[in-house]
């Protein structure tokens, strides 16, 4: 490796030329009349590709200059090779790339020598020189030069677009010749490069003067790279390839302000990627895949086949959502795919909700549309004090919005928006209710609200609009329900059902309010990019029939009817049910032997892991929450179907009659707690799967609920027994426990009296000695 001292004052100039003849001149006159001492710079250029007489003009440079150091070499094809081979050839302390086509003022080199120093990139300004008209003109980059001097302050945001062109900057050769331009790259060259290149340097960024007049002159000339025709590998293929670069830049990168930088420099290539999709978009898919198989660390997702003028709004939208990304709720990711869907920039807030678990992909692609995250540091609690809590502190974090959105299963959201609205009437606030917070029939799901200082507060507002009052015994969901009904501008229900239960379950009449505000919007469904963004390596056997369950289950929504189906197929069939869910060891007890040996039981997995995998499987299943002996009609829609809506595996549902997800149109579908309906719909899908007639002698339904009774009796008694020997472990160990604190308590006063006495005063210095000879 070459020492700094080794290197010679002044600049090295690397010129790659390929067909240059009807260009070189005009660079060669500009260099052999620079006013700086021609001792302090060579010209090295380096021929690559085909030959023309551009050889032969530069040589007889060289005769006719015998003065200026004009080198002259070659290198294999491509222009990355050519800047290679000149760096390993340049000599002075400092360099700059030259393109063969441009040239440069006479006073350029003086200019931008008397400011070099190490660790320090010098700029002078640029301007385009129209090929046809010979016009000069300022290119996109001449304002960023012409508006700024001197040191620049934040440059990799300030002149951003100048520090990325290969050309038009002195900078220090001991870092360049640590550096190598990549010669797989066609195009996009100086994008990769110096997304590489800075990060393993600490520049200084210096702007001569406008006034001094040292200008670099890029041509502008018909057939160059950056007006290449449209298609697959310039838009595509290439683009993905620089953005493989941006990312090992990425990995260098060691502030945010770096890594913000550097991700910036992905735009030109997506805008490219969108150009191809725009006249291509039957190619989507194959663009997505293309994507997957490198694995990004990072990918601008939020640009991808968008218009990319309609993103970065300006007016931003306040996202209310007590749990958000990375936390892993229903609610997270639901309000996540909400920001994702609407694909506008936004401001959140949220609690850091310490205490639950996270999932930090679906975060890192949110996070494209979020320009401020304000986060209350907090454990979860459905308490009335965190929801305070969570208010007041939020208030504080809050500057003024236009619009706030805020989503409940936690009531959190919704008492934080209400204090907003409160304090801003003039705000537009959208209400979202996932579920209804409120059970028919009376039944309380939170606390009262036990709170005479906030209720007297509200009532006051009420009686403003002369509305019912709330009262101290009422209980909190039923407050926040009827609160963001009122004050809410506009109201979101996942589906008419819902709202309907919701309206009758509250005990304030005010369904023509809600009626007024009410929109029906059910969770959104994501576009096809984000089930491809994360490639699952989970393994899946296509000799069998794969089925696949993600989530829990609890008493209304128990597996059962998936059970009974599968208890009564024919033996010969091979199939096998994936399950992904916290429940694991409530399906080991639930499952009959039968099952279970046809079922793998897996973790959860992230939810990008959980998108890519719906597309694996050649079944989902997905079943309503039962709610015969609770509402008149069934209020809930499972998350879940808009994630299945958005692959291009087939789902069997198991729907309650009448319930939201019965009225949308699924291929399979049979009815809650319906025997025959459940068994007639599996084997119509091992018919179109399999091609096989799988009807079998059926189990009567008396005997297999009987059957089914005794298993589940088995294993509760199983269960007791464990936790029975558990207990006695624990009585056992209790007893134990207290025989060892009572000896304890005894030597601790043995110990007491001990030390405390003349004895052990007095023989202080002497256990000194002691431990010295030891």
């Amino acid at each position: 490796m070459i020492k700094e001292s080794e290197l010679n004052d002044g600049i090295s100039a690397i010129i790659p030329t390929y067909k240059g003849e009807n260009f070189i001149s005009r660079l060669l006159d500009s260099l052999i009349n620079q006013t700086i001492d021609f001792n302090l710079f060579e010209a090295i250029f380096i021929v690559n590709g085909e030959l023309d007489s551009t050889t032969e003009i530069i040589k007889k440079y060289q005769k006719d200059f015998p003065n200026a150091n004009i080198i002259l070499t070659r290198s294999e094809k491509g222009v990355c090779n050519a800047r290679n081979k000149g760096i390993e050839l340049a000599s002075k302390k400092y360099c700059i790339f030259i393109d063969d086509d441009d040239y440069i003022s006479y006073n350029y080199f003086e200019e931008l020598y008397k400011h070099v120093k190490p660790n320090r990139i010098v700029l002078g300004t640029f301007y385009d020189l129209d090929d046809k008209t010979k016009e000069v003109k300022n290119s996109y980059m001449t304002p960023q030069l012409l508006e700024n001097s001197g040191t620049i302050e934040n440059p990799y945001n300030t002149i951003k677009e100048a520090i990325v062109i290969t050309t038009n900057k002195i900078i220090p050769t001991i870092n360049v010749k640590n550096s190598k331009f990549n010669s797989e790259l066609t195009n996009g060259v100086d994008i990769a490069y110096y997304a590489n290149f800075y990060p393993e340097n600490d520049f200084e960024f210096y702007v001569v003067d406008k006034n001094i007049n040292a200008k670099y002159f890029r041509l502008w000339r018909h057939g160059s790279i950056s007006r290449q025709d449209l298609s697959y590998k310039f838009n595509v293929d290439d683009r993905l390839k620089v953005i493989n670069e941006i990312n090992k830049g990425l990995n260098k990168a060691r502030t945010q302000e770096m890594r913000s930088f550097i991700e910036s420099l992905s735009g030109g290539q997506i805008v490219l990627i969108n150009e191809y999709l725009k006249k291509h978009p039957e190619d989507y898919s194959k663009v997505l895949d293309d994507i997957l198989a490198y694995n990004f660390e990072f990918f601008p997702y939020k640009y991808l086949n968008e218009d990319i003028t309609k993103l970065n709004n300006d007016n931003r939208e306040l996202i209310i959502s007590y749990a958000f990304s990375p936390t892993n709720t229903t609610t997270s990711n639901v309000v996540a795919k909400r920001i994702l869907s609407e694909k506008k920039n936004v401001d959140v807030i949220c609690g850091s909700l310490d205490n639950i678990q996270k999932d930090f992909t679906l975060e890192k692609v949110v996070l494209e549309y979020i320009v401020n995250k304000f986060t209350v540091k907090t454990n979860f609690s459905t308490d009335w004090n965190e929801i305070k809590n969570f208010t007041k502190k939020g208030l504080e974090l809050l500057g003024n919005y236009e619009k706030i959105y805020s989503r409940a299963f936690f009531a959190h959201s919704h008492f934080l928006a209400l204090e907003y609205k409160l304090k801003h009437p003039e705000t537009y606030w959208r209400a979202e209710f996932s579920d209804p917070l409120v059970k028919p029939l009376g039944r309380r799901t939170s606390n009262e609200i036990n709170d005479k200082e906030y209720v007297e507060r509200i009532n006051s507002h009420l009686k403003n609009k002369n509305l019912e009052l709330i009262d101290i015994n009422d209980d909190v969901n039923l407050i926040c329900e009827y609160l963001t009904f009122i004050y809410a501008d506009e109201i979101i229900f996942t589906n008419e059902n819902q709202k309907k239960v919701m309206i009758n379950s509250l005990k304030f009449d005010i369904s023509n309010i809600i009626n007024e505000k009410a929109v029906l919007s059910p969770h959104p469904t994501l576009d096809e990019k984000y089930y491809k963004i994360i490639e699952s390596k989970y393994n899946i056997d296509d000799e069998y029939l794969n089925f696949a369950y993600f989530g829990n289950i609890f008493s209304k929504r128990s597996f059962e009817d998936f059970i009974s189906a599968f208890e009564n197929i024919n033996n010969n069939i091979k199939y096998k049910i994936h399950i992904f869910s916290k429940n694991k060891t409530l399906f080991e007890q639930i499952l009959p032997k039968n099952i279970y040996k046809n079922c793998i039981l897996n973790s959860e997995v992230n939810f990008l892991e959980f998108l890519n995998l719906t597309n694996k499987f050649d079944i989902l299943l997905v079943e309503d929450s039962y709610t015969l002996n609770d509402c008149k009609i069934n209020p809930y829609l499972p998350s879940k179907i808009s994630d299945y809506m958005g692959c291009e595996t087939e789902i069997w549902a198991v729907c309650e009659k009448n319930s939201p997800m019965d009225k949308i149109d699924i291929k399979y579908k049979s009815q809650c707690a319906n025997y025959s309906s459940n068994i007639n719909t599996i084997n119509q899908i091992i018919k179109d799967k399999l091609n096989i007639n799988s009807e079998n002698e059926l189990i009567k339904e008396n005997i297999y609920h009987r059957q089914r009774n005794n298993h589940l009796t088995q294993k509760i008694s199983e269960l007791i027994e464990v936790c029975e020997t558990e207990f006695k472990k624990d009585k056992h160990y209790e007893s134990q426990i207290n025989e060892l604190t009572q000896k304890i308590q005894i030597l601790e006063k043995e110990n007491s009296e001990i030390l405390n006495s003349n004895s052990w005063k007095m023989t202080k210095n002497l256990r000194k000695i002691g431990k010295k000879f030891k």
